[in-house]
């Protein structure tokens, strides 16, 4: 029996917990049985902001912005972390870590701090660069709030470091996510060279961490891959194994270049990428995307990319690269950082170049908006059986004029609930954002909390993107 958790939603990303049913009777029962029909998976894309909402206007930002950058909400603010150079004399490895906050996700303030020094003034938003960094630049940095860590650890960093030995992930600490204590030793030996991933997560008790892969006399030998690893120390990470590379339907000369990995906000068993994908031939980047519900095994529910190239002449004709993290920007919006492009992968490395200054713009989708079981006319389906964990169902849906998303429940091996069939529910229609299930005008539930029930889902004209259980 499945077991969902009060106030953790469970969304479509697959057919995980919907029953499979049978078409045909495999003794003398009837036939067919709680056979889905009608419903399909359908993955949807966001919508690029017009403006950008960091752009490169001090000093140290003069050269670019990178697209490496790390958004998350903390406490009632918003934090950003970017990387941006004012050179690029050491290459990828001039790079500085800046900050910005805001109260809206709209409007960042880029506060100074104080903490070191750029051409003699300590008078910006710095906060990690060679200066602290035991001589290491901020490249590929991602940064992360850890829930089980000491106060003094509270915040994590991990970054692109080399030395005579090879590249490697550094790390570093923070009790603010301001002031830095960098790690002397490598948290990895992994020639991760973009910006690692790392987050606790709280589920599974362990960090889980995505890095860039270089195979080297393996299968995959000269293509970039993501990579995936879990440890409970911080400090010390086994080797990485791949855990997303490109298939036979991609073109033969592309690599995975990011990974841009995210928990899939409020789920209890979801996991979404944004990787950019580096098509070699025309030297641009694209994201894409891909869906797993454990973090280690990955799929793209959506071949082409979730974010294309644009037109010549565009701003971002050489691509858009996703930063990390997803954060609401509206009641019911979430939006993530992406980086347009002007200039292709290859062409930045040419001194001439560098017109292409950067700057962090935002997409944006309704919540839970990626994907959704959807009914172009009619279509129900049946979950397996579920432990009831609340005393109400809540759901995120929307549908065109005239459809409508039902819900009807049984108890397992006592057959459907009288007054709570689809035939008693109270449709819900419209863009329907968490709102109460309720059967002839009552959403209680409480009578059935802790047994095991299935939810069997009608579909008319309309999407169901997720569904939770509440505690009312």
């Amino acid at each position: 029996m499945a077991k969902l958790a009060a106030g953790k939603k469970h969304v479509f990303t697959d057919w995980s917990l919907v029953e499979a049913g049978y078409g045909v009777a495999w003794s003398e029962g009837p036939a067919p049985s709680l056979m889905p029909t009608g419903v399909r998976i359908v993955t949807f894309r966001p919508t690029l902001a017009p403006e950008p909402v960091v752009a490169p206007d001090r000093p140290w930002e003069s050269h670019f912005i990178n697209a490496y950058s790390t958004w998350f909400e903390d406490e009632g603010r918003f934090r950003l972390y970017y990387e941006a150079y004012s050179d690029y004399e050491r290459g990828d490895f001039s790079a500085r870590l800046c900050y910005a906050e805001s109260e809206d996700a709209l409007h960042w303030d880029k506060p100074s701090l104080g903490l070191l020094p750029f051409q003699g003034s300590t008078d910006n938003n710095i906060v990690y660069a060679h200066e602290i960094a035991l001589g290491r630049s901020a490249h590929g940095a991602h940064v992360a709030k850890d829930p089980s860590a000491p106060a003094q650890e509270r915040y994590k960093l991990v970054h692109c470091c080399s030395d005579e030995l090879g590249a490697y992930v550094g790390g570093a600490v923070s009790p603010d996510g301001i002031r830095w204590t960098p790690l002397e030793e490598p948290v990895l030996r992994w020639a991760s060279d973009t910006q690692t991933v790392v987050i606790y997560d709280e589920r599974h008790g362990h960090y889980k961490g995505y890095f860039r892969g270089w195979p080297a006399g393996e299968l995959w030998t000269g293509r970039r891959t993501v990579d995936h690893a879990v440890t409970e120390d911080f400090r010390n990470w086994p080797e990485p194994q791949f855990c997303l590379v490109t298939d036979a339907q991609d073109p033969p000369g592309t690599d995975v270049y990011t990974n841009s990995f995210t928990p899939w906000p409020g789920a209890q068993d979801a996991y979404l990428m944004f990787p950019a994908f580096y098509p070699r031939t025309t030297d641009t980047m694209e994201t894409h995307f891909a869906v797993s519900r454990d973090g280690r095994i990955w799929h793209r529910p959506l071949r082409e990319p979730l974010l294309r190239a644009g037109p010549p002449q565009s701003d971002h004709y050489a691509g858009l690269v996703a930063g990390q993290g997803l954060i609401e920007t509206a009641p019911g919006e979430w939006s993530m950082l992406v980086a347009r492009r002007i200039m292709t992968h290859n062409e930045t490395h040419y001194p001439a170049g560098w017109k292409d200054r950067g700057g962090l713009g935002r997409a944006t989708i309704r919540e839970d908006g990626f994907m959704a079981v959807e009914a172009e006319g009619r279509g129900e389906f049946w979950m397996v059986p579920i432990e009831l964990p609340g005393n109400r169902l809540r759901a995120n849906a929307w549908t065109h004029f005239g459809g409508a998303v039902r819900f009807g429940l049984s108890l397992e091996g006592e057959g459907a609930i009288e007054g709570h069939t689809v035939d008693d529910c109270d449709p819900l229609t419209g863009d329907i954002l968490w709102q109460d299930v309720s059967w002839n005008g009552n959403p209680d539930l409480s009578p059935w909390q802790g047994r095991p029930v299935r939810l069997h889902i009608q579909l008319l004209r309309g999407r169901l993107h997720a569904f939770r259980f509440d505690v009312a």
